[in-house]
């Protein structure tokens, strides 16, 4: 049969209704905006882990230079936390750290603001 195949082209955007799970892989979309904005503190420019702004757990992986591309989202500038997935903003300079860690210590301190309502 040498007939033409038409296309049927439905209404409406294609992504209805998909959207909130394309999202949900990138941290929990249920995080109360502003998010926070997270300077962990370095020495000589290595960023130190540092504890999650929501549940304070550690993940080493949020600061490693290769691994951490794996939970931000560079196109909307938010990063989140491996273990409770709550969204942050990461400052990739850091801070320096003020004062000296205690041995034995698993995270050093992070400077943690909250922008104004309206900002990422």
């Amino acid at each position: 049969m040498g007939g033409r195949m038409t296309r049927v082209l439905l209404p409406g955007p294609p992504l209805i209704g998909f959207a909130t799970l394309f999202d949900g892989a990138y941290g929990n979309p249920a995080t109360p905006r502003p998010y926070p904005r997270v300077a962990p503190a370095h020495v000589g420019g290595v960023l130190l882990p540092f504890p999650c702004p929501h549940c304070h757990k550690v993940a080493p992986a949020a600061v490693h230079p290769r691994r951490r591309k794996g939970y931000c989202d560079k196109e909307r500038g938010f990063s989140w936390c491996p273990a409770c997935r709550g969204r942050y903003v990461l400052d990739p300079q850091g801070a320096p750290l003020a004062q000296g860690l205690p041995p034995g210590a698993v995270a050093a301190p992070a400077q943690v603001t909250t922008p104004e309502p309206g900002r990422i």
